[in-house]
């Protein structure tokens, strides 16, 4: 007879805590919170012990005698700072063969959760299961199982302290070693917090065991999800407090990424030579050698794969841009090839229609809410300025109001400071207003009243819409007898797979999508109501290369990859902890004036600003240069991809933290501009 697998529940706890000290015996509902997490701990379906790890040290006694008086849980004493080897040496004493990591700050645990967690590994389904990654329940009900073999493997690789300190990162972090299994619910609950961690948080404990009244003992999750419904008050208590800033602090304290000068021999060269034959050495102003220091940074990339790409001169470096967002699932992603080679070989461009055309289209129209008929086009800029002479036809007016950055068309380049070539009486025809500002929109339609057919805008930049902005906007819009359109180029199948328009409820009349539509294929699309859609017939919109097959091919592949696996959860995940890993670092380091990410989470930029609150290129290009010297491509934005993973986000906040600190020091010693080692980078758009 085969012997069951014996499952033991480790809690890791201490006395010791910078933000909360002795939090784990701190009074809930009349008793200490280390009680409440063993009984829940010993709760869990398939565990036979559990065992409370604590560090070494009569500091620590209060929690040992606690485990005592339970009778459901054993001590086990190890090192304080290195919790993986304090994990591994109690797992070897309990003869356990399958872990479960809990730790001493979730009071609310749900055992049933936890049960999910540790069936998918007694199912063989994987070397490590949690609900973390991405994470779908509230903070405070995280669970991770796996075989003890599988934790013992990884501590024989592990040698940074912030990986050590935090147990699985090891696991985590080498994906290609180890099987891994997501447990997710269909409600996305991981931005409520129910964890222990700070002085909010133990208030919010409180609280919610008060308004549960006379009932006592274990509140299920149902019963709190019902309490908060009720007393949403309760649930802003601690709302503002981010997730895991533990172990972004953590990283900061761990031996610095080291810095070196990269060669950049040929970049140099073909710099010089493109100078000569190319206006602005390149075709996109955002990768212009202007944007980077040069002598310093790479400026010509060679190849990408995943999140990384390597340069002419041979140096490897993480990316975050990606290509300025159009890389949704990784550079070279071996689905997305195999689609474009097999048609490929097949022809790209033909004398009539391809299927492709009308398959493509057809996937759109299931995805997108406005989506009733498609047009195709190559750029962002081709289809903002497709959609913007649809809208002036259908409706005989010729005044748009823009909010945001549409391409580098007439129409709305001559709003900007790089208007030049751009008739004045063009100019005029365009007019922008203010984000977030419904009277500034208010105010244009006044400004050019019964002349306005079309209000486009990026519905989400780096700033959320508040006060149901975009629902106003869309009620405006139509109630002046304009057309809505939202310029998607960014956000589509970014925010949402259906776009901004799908995550914030709001539908346009037309939108346009691009960049990541096609995993870096040139593709975009005109989508919209088939009523609006259909003049297209009567006006010039037409392009020999609009249905070309390779990029509708890797269109196909892109969206069916990002339907059926976690795409989008991944991304707002690894988003979140980029960002939320940077503001922590730099709150830390007294630098959060002047470098902050800002944006949602799954298209975040870096906010580099002067004591004035402006742009400071020359802080921004010391920043730049000691990333490319710890090795990553910074640009400022985050378009984070499938193909970041947890061990790559860790890798770029240890880069931010040497960068931060390097930028600090530079900061209290008033050396930021000497310390540059390049010519600085410079403004795409300059002050008129």
């Amino acid at each position: 007879m085969t012997r069951r697998p014996k499952v033991v529940a480790v809690i890791q706890a201490r006395m010791g805590s910078e933000r909360l000290p002795g939090k784990t015996v701190a009074e809930l509902d009349g008793r200490p919170v280390i009680e409440h997490v063993i009984e829940r701990a010993a709760a869990i379906p398939g565990v036979h012990e559990v065992v409370l790890a604590i560090p070494e040290g009569p500091a620590n006694r209060p929690l040992a005698e606690a485990a005592s008086r339970t009778g459901k849980a054993w001590v086990f004493a190890g090192s304080e700072n290195d919790v993986l080897d304090r994990f591994c040496r109690a797992g070897r004493k309990a003869r356990a063969d399958v872990l479960v990591r809990i730790t001493g700050d979730c009071p609310l645990l749900d055992p049933a959760v936890s049960g999910r967690v540790v069936k998918a590994v007694l199912d063989g389904r994987a070397d490590y299961a949690s609900n973390v990654d991405p994470p779908t329940y509230p903070d405070g009900l995280d669970t991770e199982a796996f075989p003890m073999s599988v934790l013992e493997a990884s501590s024989r690789i592990v040698t940074v302290p912030s990986e050590r300190e935090h147990v699985t990162s090891g696991i985590m972090n080498h994906p290609e070693r180890f099987r891994r299994v997501n447990v997710a619910q269909d409600r996305n609950l991981s931005g409520m917090r129910w964890v222990l961690d700070q002085p909010e948080d133990l208030a919010f404990l409180r609280a919610l065991y008060a308004a549960a009244g006379k009932r006592r003992g274990m509140l299920t999750t149902k019963q709190i999800l019902d309490i908060l419904e009720r007393h949403p008050e309760i649930a802003k208590m601690n709302s503002h407090i981010k997730p895991n800033e533990g172990y972004y602090l953590s990283i900061l304290k761990d031996p610095p990424k080291p810095s070196k000068k990269l060669k950049v021999t040929r970049s140099m060269a073909l710099w010089k030579e493109a100078v000569r034959l190319i206006p602005s050495a390149s075709q996109t102003f955002s990768k212009s050698p202007n944007q980077f220091v040069r002598g310093v940074c790479p400026l010509f990339l060679e190849r990408g794969k995943g999140c990384r790409v390597w340069d002419v001169d041979g140096n490897e470096l993480l990316d975050t841009t990606m290509a300025l967002g159009p890389i949704i699932l990784g550079y070279g992603d071996p689905d997305v090839e195999k689609a474009a080679i097999s048609q490929l070989k097949k022809g790209t461009v033909f004398s009539q229609p391809h299927p492709l055309e009308v398959e493509t289209a057809r996937l759109l129209t299931k995805i997108v809410p406005c989506a009733e008929m498609v047009r195709f086009a190559k750029t962002g800029s081709d289809a903002t300025a497709a959609s913007v002479r649809l809208a002036r036809y259908a409706t005989g007016r010729d005044v748009v109001l823009a909010g945001g950055y549409h391409g580098w068309d007439d129409w709305f380049i001559g709003t900007t400071t790089r208007a030049g070539g751009v008739p004045k009486a063009v100019r005029a025809l365009t007019d922008t207003f203010t984000y977030n500002d419904l009277g500034s929109v208010e105010a244009a339609f006044r400004k050019h009243r019964g002349k306005v057919a079309a209000v486009i805008l990026e519905p989400i930049g780096v700033e959320e819409p508040k006060d149901g902005f975009l629902k106003e906007l869309a009620r405006l819009t139509r109630r002046n007898g304009a057309i809505l359109i939202f310029d998607e180029i960014v956000t589509g199948l970014r925010i949402s797979i259906g776009g901004a328009q799908e995550y914030y409820g709001v539908t346009p009349d037309l939108a346009t999508f691009g960049k990541a539509m096609a995993n870096g294929y040139p593709l975009s699309a005109v989508v919209g109501k088939a009523a609006l859609m259909r003049k297209f017939d009567e006006i010039f919109f037409s392009g020999t290369f609009g249905g070309e097959t390779v990029s509708l091919a890797a269109s196909m592949a892109t969206i069916d990859k990002m339907r059926s696996k976690d795409v989008i959860p991944h991304i707002w995940h690894q988003g979140r902890r980029l960002s939320d890993g940077f503001n922590t670092m730099a709150r830390e380091l007294g630098v959060e004036k002047h470098l902050r990410c800002v944006g949602l989470a799954p298209r975040t930029v870096v906010d580099i600003l002067d004591d004035k609150g402006s742009d400071w290129w020359e802080l921004r290009s010391l920043f730049q240069q000691e990333c490319a010297r710890r090795g990553l491509l910074f640009t400022g934005a985050h378009d984070i991809c499938y193909a970041h993973k947890d061990a790559d986000i860790d890798e770029i906040l240890r880069i931010y933290a040497g960068a931060l600190r390097r930028s600090a020091e530079a900061m209290r010693l008033k050396k930021v501009s000497q310390w540059v080692e390049g010519p600085l980078v410079e403004p795409i758009f300059r002050k008129a």
